[in-house]
């Protein structure tokens, strides 16, 4: 359809003699590439309504998924193994470290000196430990999280040293040979910098130092052992967690009493995944609302706009009609349009977002050891509402619009 003159030939002719026949074919005055390619500004401003949608949608429904993704990647160590640690007394009773100790499902005990320190993440500050291990310990528990030692070495003996991933290397601003003094607003500080002697790359994100140095310089009401369980297998992980779970949920089936596994905690991945989501709900709810308030506003928005861009159009489909083309052609001819323009505005604005967050992903995010979720299924699912609510909107408007017209009164007024 085009604002151009129309030409008067018969409507019903064959298709041969409605097109030209010289060396040369045009496309036929019905075809919707033929308005698209006449009225390209006219069409922008739409097309344009709905990326930019799909655009603001899809990062909100992003940056929520973000979230999940942060816990998960900073959290990732734990997926490898159990945790059993005493909270507020210095150490785990030994009978029940005797009982953890029968579980066949594991195979080999680390013991951590752990140490908390803030990470920055999307959604603010997150705590995780820097262990201190023996040094016979530090190579096996880099291979059971998967890691190479790819820069340096491991930390020496009683020395202030750390080795830690590339992420968290990232995260706070790292690079081999620094030294940097960690602080946490709720434990005394470590008593001096540490230096960065050996980073990590291809595993779980993780950061190592030297118990012997930790046991001398933390004070005594930090010095809280952590046992780590590591399986015979990782098929075997999920029944360990069970299990050590069952020591401090269901004491009585292991002989103990409640008072017994009182200051107990056992840390497993999904556990803590869980309880670090649940700290956060009202972060999620607050996404979500802002989510569902962006969607619906942004697509009304987009689809009022479609929708004044079709009702400018009515005198053209009158034009059409009182030169005899059959209403029924036109509202095919509408359907194909609307349904062509937001199909592709919908996937150009998908392709936009893909571009422009693999680029923060790669010159923001990752140097500065932050997660940002992939485009998934979440955020085609999200956007989806706003070329359904467009398309609708101007088909429903024009179409009915289009059947009650008078063509006899657009030709007067032209």
């Amino acid at each position: 359809m085009t604002s151009s003159p129309i030409s008067l030939e018969t409507p019903d002719l064959p298709a041969k003699k409605r097109h030209q026949t010289g060396n040369y074919q045009t496309l036929p005055p019905l075809s919707p590439i033929t308005y698209y390619r006449r009225n390209i500004w006219r069409v922008m401003p739409v097309g344009g309504a709905i990326m930019i949608s799909v655009f603001l949608i899809a990062a909100i429904v992003t940056l929520l998924n973000s979230v999940d993704d942060t816990i998960r990647t900073h959290y990732g160590s734990l997926s490898r193994f159990s945790i059993l640690s005493p909270q507020w007394v210095r150490d785990v009773p030994p009978p029940v470290m005797a009982q953890a100790k029968k579980f066949p499902e594991s195979r080999h005990l680390i013991v951590a000196m752990p140490y908390f320190v803030a990470l920055k993440t999307v959604f603010g500050e997150m705590p995780v430990p820097i262990y201190g291990l023996a040094q016979n310990d530090m190579a096996a528990f880099a291979k059971v999280t998967g890691n190479q030692l790819v820069e340096g070495r491991f930390p020496g003996l009683n020395e202030p040293e750390i080795a830690l991933s590339r992420t968290w290397a990232n995260n706070f601003h790292l690079k081999l040979g620094d030294k940097h003094l960690f602080t946490n607003d709720r434990l005394p500080a470590l008593g001096e910098a540490q230096t960065v002697v050996g980073i990590f790359e291809g595993g779980e994100s993780f950061c190592m130092a030297d118990k012997a140095y930790f046991q001398l310089s933390l004070p005594d009401m930090l010095q809280r052992p952590s046992y780590i369980f590591l399986p015979t297998t990782p098929e075997k992980l999920p029944a360990l967690s069970r299990k050590m779970r069952a020591i401090t949920d269901k004491p009585q089936s292991y002989g103990f009493s409640k008072e017994d596994v009182r200051y107990l905690h056992v840390f497993t991945f999904q556990g803590l995944v869980n309880e670090l989501r649940k700290s956060l709900e009202f972060l999620y709810q607050f996404l979500g609302i802002a989510d569902a308030l962006v969607i619906g506003a942004v697509a009304l928005l987009s689809g009022f706009l479609a929708n004044i861009y079709f009702e400018q159009r009515l005198g053209e489909f009158g034009l059409l009609s009182a030169l005899g083309f059959r209403r029924e052609r036109l509202a095919k001819r509408l359907m194909i349009e609307t349904g062509s323009l937001v199909v592709f505005s919908w996937l150009a604005g998908l392709a936009l977002t893909a571009l422009l967050f693999k680029l923060l992903d790669n010159f923001y995010m990752i140097p500065n050891g932050l997660v940002l979720a992939k485009i998934g299924r979440d955020a085609l699912l999200y956007t989806l509402p706003t070329p359904i609510l467009v398309g609708v909107a101007s088909l429903a408007t024009v179409l009915i619009r289009l059947y009650r017209l008078d063509p006899i009164e657009i030709m007067e007024r032209r």
